[in-house]
């Protein structure tokens, strides 16, 4: 099973369950933690990476996320031992047969199973880029993938040309005024609850204090990329 199949099939799983902003979040990234160490049979990851995977300095919020992802049998995980950090496990979703009567799809790997999934249309389900596909910072990455689960949570899921035309205001507004700017504006805009990014917040912040004291990455248009 592919990283895009496994992304396709929880986004599915998305369109009939709620689940937390943080815990899709954390879901995301663990997924792309998997991606990157070549998918085995399960990965190391302690508390305080935990907390930083989902942008919040609350242990007791990370383990919220992540207790949610197992309640729902998306993950499961092993207290680890001192000096030794949890080991988390993907659940097998793959194994699904279909019902007759309501043509939805039921995981048979008992403790393991997935909740019903809806297969009746197969439709397009959005992409979400790793970091490497993006070119964004930890910090921007972090707040595009907290911008995705939101408005997952709000059942306003980007298509693939909505998310390719997103990454790329991102990326031109990282370019005029940083990447730190842009990931508060992108944080801004879900605590205040609103549909879309303000961009044009960035011209009024820059004309009076910046919204960031952090570093910035520079942008060097002859190489294409970032310092």
């Amino acid at each position: 099973m592919t990283y895009l199949d496994r992304l396709n099939s929880f986004n599915k799983w998305l369109h009939t369950h709620y689940l937390s902003g943080n815990a899709t979040l954390l879901f995301y990234r663990l997924l792309a933690l998997f991606n990157e160490a070549g998918w085995p049979k399960s990965i190391q990851v302690d508390n305080f990476r935990l907390m930083g995977m989902i942008d919040t300095r609350t242990e007791r919020v990370a383990i919220l996320a992540r207790d949610a992802l197992v309640e729902t049998g998306l993950v499961r995980y092993e207290k680890g031992k001192k000096k030794s950090p949890n080991a988390y496990f993907l659940m097998d979703c793959t194994q699904q047969k279909v019902s007759v009567s309501d043509s939805e799809t039921v995981s048979e790997k008992g403790s393991e199973k997935c909740s019903h999934i809806k297969t009746k249309t197969k439709t397009n389900s959005p992409l979400y880029p790793p970091q490497g596909e993006t070119g964004f910072g930890d910090d921007l990455q972090a707040a595009f993938e907290s911008w995705l689960a939101y408005k997952g949570e709000k059942r306003q899921a980007y298509k693939p040309t909505g998310l390719k035309t997103l990454i790329g205001q991102i990326q031109r507004n990282a370019r005029e005024h940083g990447e730190a700017a842009v990931a508060d504006l992108i944080r801004d805009c879900m605590a205040s609850n609103w549909q879309g990014i303000i961009w044009r917040q960035l011209k009024q912040t820059s004309a009076g204090q910046p919204q960031s004291e952090q570093p910035k990455r520079i942008y060097d248009p002859e190489t294409g990329g970032w310092r």
